[in-house]
Protein backbone atom coordinates (compact mmCIF):
# COMPACT_ATOMS: atom_id res chain seq x y z
CA UNK A 1 0.00 0.00 0.00
CA UNK A 2 1.49 3.18 -1.43
CA UNK A 3 -0.79 5.85 0.54
CA UNK A 4 0.04 9.41 0.94
CA UNK A 5 0.30 8.68 4.08
CA UNK A 6 2.75 6.05 4.33
CA UNK A 7 4.80 8.48 1.96
CA UNK A 8 5.25 11.35 4.01
CA UNK A 9 6.13 8.52 7.29
CA UNK A 10 9.58 7.01 4.57
CA UNK A 11 10.51 10.58 3.49
CA UNK A 12 11.81 11.36 6.89
CA UNK A 13 14.86 13.30 6.78
CA UNK A 14 17.81 11.62 8.09
CA UNK A 15 20.38 13.71 10.16
CA UNK A 16 24.01 12.95 9.56
CA UNK A 17 26.05 12.58 12.60
CA UNK A 18 28.00 15.30 14.07
CA UNK A 19 31.74 15.00 15.44
CA UNK A 20 32.02 16.19 18.75
CA UNK A 21 34.05 19.50 17.77
CA UNK A 22 31.09 20.10 15.36
CA UNK A 23 28.34 19.24 17.61
CA UNK A 24 29.99 21.96 20.30
CA UNK A 25 30.92 24.60 18.03
CA UNK A 26 28.54 24.25 15.48
CA UNK A 27 29.16 23.74 11.90
CA UNK A 28 32.25 26.18 12.09
CA UNK A 29 35.35 24.65 13.78
CA UNK A 30 38.37 26.75 14.59
CA UNK A 31 41.97 26.34 14.64
CA UNK A 32 44.02 25.93 17.82
CA UNK A 33 46.43 28.60 16.84
CA UNK A 34 43.64 30.96 16.67
CA UNK A 35 44.77 33.56 19.28
CA UNK A 36 41.03 34.40 20.24
CA UNK A 37 39.89 31.02 20.43
CA UNK A 38 42.85 30.42 22.50
CA UNK A 39 41.47 33.25 24.38
CA UNK A 40 37.94 32.26 24.69
CA UNK A 41 39.11 29.11 25.87
CA UNK A 42 41.32 29.79 28.61
CA UNK A 43 38.26 32.59 30.00
CA UNK A 44 35.94 29.49 30.21
CA UNK A 45 38.72 27.61 32.72
CA UNK A 46 37.37 27.67 36.27
CA UNK A 47 39.43 30.02 38.69
CA UNK A 48 42.76 29.33 40.21
CA UNK A 49 42.61 28.76 44.23
CA UNK A 50 44.79 31.32 45.98
CA UNK A 51 47.38 28.69 47.15
CA UNK A 52 47.80 27.07 43.06
CA UNK A 53 51.34 27.51 41.58
CA UNK A 54 50.33 29.17 38.60
CA UNK A 55 53.58 28.33 36.76
CA UNK A 56 52.45 24.69 37.55
CA UNK A 57 48.96 25.90 35.98
CA UNK A 58 50.60 26.94 32.70
CA UNK A 59 53.47 24.11 32.52
CA UNK A 60 50.64 21.71 32.65
CA UNK A 61 48.07 24.09 29.83
CA UNK A 62 50.83 24.84 27.50
CA UNK A 63 50.28 22.70 24.83
CA UNK A 64 46.27 24.17 24.96
CA UNK A 65 47.46 27.59 24.89
CA UNK A 66 50.49 27.89 23.67
CA UNK A 67 50.37 32.36 22.66
CA UNK A 68 48.66 32.43 25.66
CA UNK A 69 51.17 30.93 27.89
CA UNK A 70 54.28 32.31 25.85
CA UNK A 71 52.70 35.88 27.20
CA UNK A 72 52.29 34.00 30.83
CA UNK A 73 55.55 33.40 31.39
CA UNK A 74 56.78 36.66 29.88
CA UNK A 75 54.53 38.77 32.43
CA UNK A 76 54.12 36.70 35.25
CA UNK A 77 57.95 36.34 36.14
CA UNK A 78 59.45 38.92 38.51
CA UNK A 79 62.98 39.91 39.26
CA UNK A 80 64.99 37.58 40.99
CA UNK A 81 66.81 40.93 42.31
CA UNK A 82 65.70 44.42 43.53
CA UNK A 83 68.98 45.98 42.11
CA UNK A 84 66.69 48.29 39.82
CA UNK A 85 64.80 49.64 42.98
CA UNK A 86 67.73 50.05 45.48
CA UNK A 87 69.81 51.67 42.44
CA UNK A 88 66.70 53.94 42.35
CA UNK A 89 66.72 54.65 45.99
CA UNK A 90 70.22 55.16 45.95
CA UNK A 91 69.73 57.76 43.61
CA UNK A 92 66.74 59.28 45.61
CA UNK A 93 68.77 59.67 48.92
CA UNK A 94 71.42 61.52 46.82
CA UNK A 95 68.96 63.94 45.64
CA UNK A 96 67.59 64.64 48.58
CA UNK A 97 70.14 65.68 51.15
CA UNK A 98 69.76 67.64 54.28
CA UNK A 99 70.52 70.71 52.43
CA UNK A 100 68.04 70.11 49.81
CA UNK A 101 65.35 68.68 52.50
CA UNK A 102 62.47 70.89 51.42
CA UNK A 103 62.61 69.74 47.55
CA UNK A 104 59.01 69.26 46.45
CA UNK A 105 58.04 65.80 45.90
CA UNK A 106 57.67 66.94 41.94
CA UNK A 107 61.20 68.07 41.78
CA UNK A 108 62.46 65.24 43.49
CA UNK A 109 60.33 62.58 40.77
CA UNK A 110 61.86 64.63 38.11
CA UNK A 111 65.45 64.81 39.73
CA UNK A 112 65.37 61.05 40.45
CA UNK A 113 64.29 60.34 36.66
CA UNK A 114 66.53 62.61 34.76
CA UNK A 115 69.66 61.14 36.65
CA UNK A 116 68.38 57.59 36.05
CA UNK A 117 68.32 58.64 32.30
CA UNK A 118 71.23 61.05 31.75
CA UNK A 119 72.78 58.20 29.79
CA UNK A 120 69.56 58.00 27.23
CA UNK A 121 71.31 59.56 23.75
CA UNK A 122 69.40 61.52 21.94
CA UNK A 123 68.18 61.05 18.07
CA UNK A 124 71.06 62.26 15.48
CA UNK A 125 67.58 64.80 14.04
CA UNK A 126 67.70 66.15 17.71
CA UNK A 127 71.30 66.78 18.52
CA UNK A 128 72.71 70.26 18.28
CA UNK A 129 75.72 70.47 15.97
Amino acid sequence: MNTPDNREETNVCVQKNKGALEFLYGDEVHDINDASTQYHSYLTEPQLIYDFDPFGWWKSHEKKYPLIAELAKKYLSIPATSVSSERCFSTAGNVVTSKRNCLAPENVNMLVFLYQNRNLRRPASVRRI
